[in-house]
């Protein structure tokens, strides 16, 4: 492909499909804007531990959705369910680039917890400093990966980019440190992010009174703030939480006081219509901004 057929192409405009929060959310970009949306509730089978029950089921499920919302586009981004993915913070020496990448496939092989040549694995730098680099490793099934190319292309779509939800959504909120708390139609979901990547990533289930859903963000809250001692400074400042999804639309009194995540989006997201709910599309959001593919 020459560059300017590269050019022509990125400018074609683009799905970006997010499977998490028990819900399918479709999100269509061109030229940089936002130019439709839609979602719809998945039922508890379609998907199993985050890989799709059978692809051609989940295929038709995007492919009438996009019909019904007149999204169009055929080159598809995806972002794959959190407990379909692992994720490990590393800290190495410092080294060249050529040494990391090197340094990096034998680090892949000590912490991806499944064979490395079943694994579609990638990684990215943290921070540097004089003596250490932090890296942030992600990877999946290759299987997994596989299903959700095959959903895609039963969707009538080209798949081109596959990466973790989480990644996703801290991309889209370009946030230092936070707790982001998400609720779906049955689950709740927090991550909380440290130094700009999701550190820690949790669900539980909950009903549909006040109460309980309160109390599902209580736990979730507890869980993330217990593991952020675990991972920054002694007498670190607690991450602030940044409330998402349904949480940005119900009335419930929440155990902690929050900001909407439509507060503190990334500016360099694509334009949004004013009657866009950023925050019920904050993994679409995100893959939109993505330039270089998963590897």
């Amino acid at each position: 492909m020459t560059v300017i057929e590269r050019l022509l192409r990125q400018r074609q405009p683009l799905v970006c499909l997010d499977f998490g929060r028990d819900r399918l959310s479709a999100l269509e970009v061109a030229d940089r804007a936002v130019i439709r949306w839609t979602a719809r509730p998945l039922a508890d089978d379609v998907l199993r531990n985050g890989s799709p029950s059978d692809p051609s089921t989940l295929g038709a499920i995007v492919r009438d959705t996009l019909l019904a919302a007149g999204i169009q586009a055929q080159r598809a981004w995806l972002a794959l369910p959190d407990e379909a993915t692992v994720s490990r913070n590393l800290v190495l020496p410092r080294m060249s680039r050529r040494d990391l990448v090197r340094a990096m496939h034998y680090a892949a092989e000590k912490h991806v917890p499944f064979p490395i040549d079943r694994a579609r694995w990638s990684w990215d730098v943290i921070e540097r400093s004089s003596e250490q680099i932090s890296v942030y490793l992600v990877a999946t099934w290759r299987d997994v990966v596989e299903q959700y190319a095959e959903v895609a292309r039963f969707a009538g779509l080209e798949p081109e980019v596959l990466e973790p939800r989480a990644i996703a959504v801290a991309r889209a909120l370009d946030q230092e440190r936070a707790v982001v708390v998400d609720a779906g139609p049955r689950r709740v979901h927090v991550t909380l992010l440290v130094h700009g990547q999701p550190v820690f990533i949790d669900q539980t289930s909950a009903g549909t009174a006040p109460a309980e859903l309160r109390d599902a963000v209580d736990r979730l809250l507890q869980r993330a703030y217990r593991h952020q001692s675990t991972v920054t400074e002694p007498g670190s400042r607690m991450a602030p939480v940044l409330l998402a999804g349904d949480l940005e639309l119900v009335q419930v009194q929440l155990p902690v006081g929050g900001r909407s995540v439509g507060e503190v989006l990334n500016g360099h997201l694509p334009a949004i219509p004013p009657d866009f709910q950023a925050g019920a599309y904050l993994a679409n959001l995100g893959l939109s901004l993505r330039v270089s593919r998963w590897v």
